[in-house]
Formats: structure tokens, sequence, C-alpha cells
């Protein structure tokens, strides 16, 4: 944020009595174009894709580091960056016009929690190098693999990132060998948690490890909610909310939004003690990133919503809470059991025992827990 934009905030905030004023920049699963307290990390990945520079293709690279390290942060202002300095401003291809008359260096980003299979991965990688719409169904996926072979074959250099690998939703590292292992002129980068150490898979020639936040935390909250809040976060509940996190900059950031908007729904222009409190209270400590939650699939986003809206979190077995759930959808009771275990498999959400009577023998019941902050979910997908 430059001078001059903090102070027209200054001038304009007192008109619009509210608190949060950029939900983006508080908002977690939300990245900035330059992320804050990364900034030596940035060399390491331009020494690893040197050979683009000199227009040739660079190896591929494997970033790993612990959730919130920043690693998908660096990875998107990285290729978003490159994109707009190295590639050309025309469209790249057309399904039947073959070669550019200016072949170009092209970026990519892909997401493994939405793209969660070789269809799904090939599919959204031919959707962001053709000027046409790709099919969702009716396609092979030897058909989008023969598309992929012409077009890279024909290109300068395409550099693909896939993120959040192995996840127990995702592809892996072993994955991206086989998906891109054919194609010319496409060097890739795998992002995930897992040290190099602890997989069987062959490893990628470069690896860069993104470490934790330490300090840098702090600039990181400092920064963020200069821009999304109306008043400057006081030093000392970034601090504070830092701390807590442990370097974790998803659970930092999804503190101070639940504390900003605790506090605006307070009728607040301020954060308060109380409302860091309530903010740290809020985000489980080891649960998913929010991002995750937010591209489930619209049936295991329908049963998360009913879980909230009829308050079935902890104290209620989970046979129970599939048939109040399917009451009030589309889904059959079955359905919804399944979807319920299967979240409480993935991690989006936590078996717990759920009390009964002295009575009862043999295995105890259990009921599932959100393992994700409810008022952030809440927040972000009621805009």
């Amino acid at each position: 944020m430059d001078l001059t934009e903090r102070i027209e905030r200054r001038r304009t905030r007192s008109s619009r009595n509210e608190l949060v004023v950029d939900r983006d920049s508080l908002n977690p699963a939300v990245h900035l174009s330059e992320p804050v307290g990364r900034e030596a990390l940035f060399e390491a990945f331009l020494n690893a894709i040197d050979p683009l520079f000199d227009r040739a293709v660079p190896p591929n690279t494997y970033v790993w580091g612990p959730k919130g390290a920043g690693k998908s942060a660096i990875v998107t202002a990285l290729l978003s960056a490159l994109e707009s300095e190295m590639s050309g401003t025309d469209p790249f291809y057309t399904a039947t016009r073959g070669a550019s008359d200016h072949p170009e260096v092209r970026f990519v980003y892909l997401n493994a929690r939405r793209a969660r299979s070789r269809f799904q991965v090939y599919r959204e990688l031919l959707d962001d190098l053709l000027v046409e719409s790709v099919p969702e169904r009716g396609v092979s996926t030897e058909t989008l693999r023969g598309r992929i072979e012409s077009v890279t074959s024909k290109s300068e250099s395409i550099l693909v990132a896939v993120d959040h690998l192995g996840e127990p939703t995702t592809v892996d590292l072993a994955d991206l060998y086989s998906f891109f292992e054919s194609f010319e002129n496409l060097a890739w980068i795998g992002v995930g948690r897992t040290p190099p150490e602890e997989l069987s898979f062959p490893m990628p020639e470069q690896q860069i490890s993104v470490p934790a936040y330490t300090h840098e935390l702090v600039d990181v909250l400092t920064v963020r909610g200069s821009r999304g809040l109306s008043h400057t976060l006081d030093h000392g509940h970034a601090q504070r909310i830092a701390e807590w996190a442990d370097g974790d900059a998803h659970d930092a950031l999804a503190a101070l939004f639940v504390a900003a908007s605790t506090a605006e729904a307070d009728g607040s222009t301020r954060v308060r003690d109380a409302d860091v409190d309530a903010g740290i209270a809020a985000v489980p400590t080891g649960g998913v990133p929010i991002g995750r939650v937010l591209t489930l699939s619209q049936n295991e986003q329908q049963v998360v919503e009913q879980l909230l809206a009829l308050s079935l979190d902890d104290e209620v077995r989970i046979e129970d809470a599939a048939g109040r759930i399917a009451d009030r959808t589309d889904l059959t009771d079955a359905t919804v059991k399944r979807l319920l275990y299967e979240l409480a498999q993935f991690g989006v959400l936590e078996r717990r025992e759920v009390p009964v009577g002295a009575r009862i023998t043999g295995r105890k019941p259990s009921g599932v827990g959100l393992n994700f902050s409810a008022q952030l979910f809440t927040a972000l997908t009621d805009g």
C-alpha cells in the first residue's frame, strides 16, 4: 500500500462508519499480488526457472512447506508476474489454428483441490491455454491429452504450477510425472506439504523449502489489516494473533477475519481485545484451510451448510444427523451418511464421541464436529 492510498483511506473512513473495508485483504483464501514477508524466497524460485529467461524449458520443481507458510501466495504471485512480463498479449492457440505467429512462454496455475483427476487436470490446463472453452463432459481423457500434445509441441515453453498436492482428495507428485511426462516444452512446479524425505516418489531435480513464518507474520497481519480495516490494526493485537498462530498465516488471518467481523457486528469501528479472543477461539488448532472447504463439491457443501443451519455439530449421532439433513435436501439419507463419513475421513469434519446414558455398553456412538471456523465459512459463503 503506497502513501497516497494510506492517506485516502484515512480521509474517507469517517464518512463510511464501517470497520471492514476490504474483505479480500483479510480473507486467508485470497493471496496478495505481492506477498508480505516472503521476498527472499522469490530469488530461489527465479533461480529454479532461470532457463525460461534464455527461452529454454526449466527442470521440474517440488515446493514444500507446512500449512500457512505462504507457498500458494508465492507461487500465484510469481506466475502472475511472469505472465504479465513474459507472455504475449494475443491469444495463444485455437483448436483450428495450430502454431501462433509468435510462440510465447505461458504460465498456468492449477488448484488440485478442484482438478482432482487426470481428466480434470488436462481440461483445466487446456481451458487456460485455448481461446475457446473446453467441454466438461462428452470428451475422453485421451482426446484432451492429444490436444495438449499438439499445443505443447508447437509452443516455446509452458510452465504449469499444480498446488495442494498430496491432500486426501488431490493428486500427488507421482501423478504429475504420469500426467505431464509425454508433453514437449512443458515443465511443472508441484506444491505440497510433505518433505521430500517422506515421499517414496522420484524427486524432481529441484526442490524449494518454504519454512513457517516467524517474526514476519506480524507484518503479514499488519499489512493486510491496514488494507482490510478502516482503522489500523493495533500492533499488540497483531502480535498476539501471530504468537497464537505459531507461524501459520492461514490461521492468523482467519482469526483476524473473525475478530473484525465480530467487532463490526457489535457496532465497533475498531478491533478490541474481546474480538481478538473471539477470533482465536473460532479457529480450531490443526484445522483444515478454509480454501479446502470452499472447494468441496456442491453436495458436500450442502451437507456442511445443513450441519451449521441445524446446529448438528458434535452432539448428534451421525445417523441422526444424516436423516435430518436428508429431510431438508434432495439427497438421500444414505448419501448424506456417506458424505459425513467421507468428510470426516478427509479431515474437513472430525469424528467425536456423542454423550450417552450410563446404561449404554459397547462402542459409543459418534457424531461429527467441524474442523474449520464456522464463523469464517458462514461469512465467506453468505457474501
